[in-house]
């Protein structure tokens, strides 16, 4: 048995493989809500026997410290020093579970306790779980430890990379951790597997002959870092404190208005879930607009505090629960509960609101024509912001704004604006939290200026 669970808002790949004869299941690289793998094996009849953690993940909160409570052993990586129950493994060491067989490979790079587990059973193709090591298209990025490793890792990836992974039998399948649209890696694709033989063909940082050579391209298209990478790691090491997610999740309890108005006064962060229109006419005071979808936890760990404690608003029960997963994996531990009754409740119990000024790049063309434009603040990344923005714009990365919004001049009118939108109505809301008045949301984005007819010129 096998099965590949995707979360699709961090692009996070989880494996749950199984022995019919013997009845024990392998997890590899569980996500944090073990609920869905608790299922699968209560529906197969299937005990969880191991965890195994191919790293010390950066954008996502393990699972395996939660899936002790239904009796699994966690493996890990050498030198991975995890403060929760476990083995690591070392570099050839083997294991079976029933009829699977099992070989670890250390593959430092990513990180330096990095596994790569080779895995054999009958009837089915010989895998590779390869984690954050060797992605479809693409290799793990070795920065996310601080610029006195990078180099070193860099190093080390090539040698994982080329006297380890491709030196394998080119027929076995590549089941990476991350698919695209995932930080760990750049131009990561979307196919769920690759083979040994397709990445040596067609892999473009495996076409490079010399370690220097190598090292030099990875060091030279490295992502963005999310703010939350950091204390991730360290949640991870550490084990993320325990929520019960063996025994299934029901989901945030419904608050009345007041008692949300209570949780907001003893410091709780209201997220507001709906869309960025709706959140703009009219919001509670002081609200984050993270709009339902598959981003919320990706997005929210941009602009969460450390140790956030969270209540919602969203349109109903299903959708704040979904919101809460999301948030769950990215690490918060603290959601008190959803707004009962939503938005209507809030206003009709006469709490305090606030709203955002919405406008669009024609509007915004015209004010810098006539002179009147307000302070643009790009709020993408550094890479986005070098490929051309609009002339006299301020830049402040999304994770940064909180931190940085004193930095903004109170002169003149203050507009954010991101690639699409997504990104500008959550900064509008991060600073309108952080006291800038009158914020204005920028709507469409860069996406939509650049198609303006005749584009106005961006530096």
């Amino acid at each position: 048995m096998f099965h590949r669970f995707f979360d699709e808002g961090l692009a996070q790949a989880s494996f749950f493989l199984a022995c019919p004869r013997s009845r024990e299941a392998i997890i590899i690289d569980p996500r944090r809500d073990v609920d869905v793998y608790v299922e699968i094996a209560k529906s197969q009849g299937l005990r969880i026997a191991y965890t195994f953690e191919t790293h010390v993940h950066a954008d996502f909160a393990c699972g395996s410290r939660e899936l002790a409570a239904v009796g699994a052993k966690t493996i890990a990586g050498p030198g991975a020093h995890l403060r929760y129950a476990n083995h690591e493994a070392t570099h050839g060491e083997r294991l079976r579970v029933g009829d699977i067989s099992i070989e670890f490979m250390h593959t430092p790079g990513h990180t330096p306790e990095h596994l790569s587990i080779l895995v054999n059973q009958q009837d089915q193709p010989t895998r590779i779980f390869s984690g954050d090591t060797l992605f479809v298209g693409a290799v793990g990025r070795p920065d996310l430890l601080g610029e006195d490793q990078t180099r070193r890792l860099a190093g080390d990836l090539y040698d994982s990379l080329f006297k380890k992974l491709l030196v394998l039998d080119e027929r076995i399948q590549v089941h990476p951790g991350h698919g695209a649209g995932s930080l760990c890696g750049a131009g990561i694709g979307s196919e769920p597997f690759t083979t040994i033989g397709q990445e040596k063909r067609l892999n473009p940082m495996l076409q490079h002959k010399t370690k220097e050579a190598f090292v030099a391209a990875v060091l030279a298209d490295l992502p963005d870092t999310p703010p939350y990478f950091a204390r991730m790691k360290k949640m991870n090491q550490e084990g993320p404190p325990l929520l019960g997610m063996v025994n299934g999740y029901r989901g945030p309890a419904p608050l009345s208005p007041s008692a949300t108005a209570t949780a907001i006064r003893n410091g709780a962060v209201l997220i507001d879930l709906r869309p960025a229109a709706a959140f703009a006419a009219s919001h509670p005071l002081g609200a984050l607009n993270l709009a339902i979808g598959t981003k919320v936890g990706y997005w929210g760990g941009y602009v969460l505090p450390a140790d956030a404690k969270v209540v919602l608003l969203g349109a109903n029960h299903h959708e704040t629960t979904e919101a809460a997963r999301q948030l769950i994996r990215i690490g918060v531990s603290r959601i008190d509960g959803y707004i009962n009754g939503g938005f209507d409740a809030w206003r009709d119990a006469g709490l305090p609101t606030g709203s955002i000024a919405l406008s669009n790049v024609q509007e915004l063309a015209s004010a810098i024509s006539d002179g009147n434009a307000p302070l643009v603040i790009d709020v993408r990344t550094t890479k986005e912001w070098n490929a051309g923005h609009i002339e006299g714009a301020m830049h402040i990365p999304l994770g940064d704004l909180a931190r940085r919004a004193a930095e903004i001049p109170r002169d003149r009118p203050v507009a954010t604006m991101c690639e699409a939108g997504y990104r500008s109505a959550l900064a509008a809301s991060v600073l309108s939290r952080s006291g800038v008045d009158g914020v204005v949301n920028i709507t469409g984005g860069m996406s939509a200026w650049r198609a303006l007819a005749p584009a106005p010129a961006a530096k």
